[in-house]
């Protein structure tokens, strides 16, 4: 059972990574289009930044999540 919790947690670890380095590439590339005068960055600035750092504190929230059960169930053994 501590192996499941393991790996949920690096799982976690890994889409809460992922998030952040797909949010921050949104970040650059939205940097990008509004220096070059794009008429649609300025529509879509910022719409997928916010939808992966919201996506990041919710993998963030479940690995600390599954962290606190990992020590409730280490506790009981």
């Amino acid at each position: 059972m501590i192996w499941f919790f393991a790996l949920l947690i690096a799982a976690f670890a890994v889409a809460t990574a992922t998030a952040l380095v797909r949010g921050l590439m949104a970040f650059y590339k939205d940097g990008e289009a509004l220096k070059d005068g794009s008429d649609a960055a300025v529509l879509m600035r910022g719409v997928q930044q916010n939808r992966m750092m919201s996506q990041r504190v919710l993998f963030q929230g479940l690995a600390i999540l599954v962290i606190a059960l990992l020590g409730a169930f280490a506790t009981q053994n």
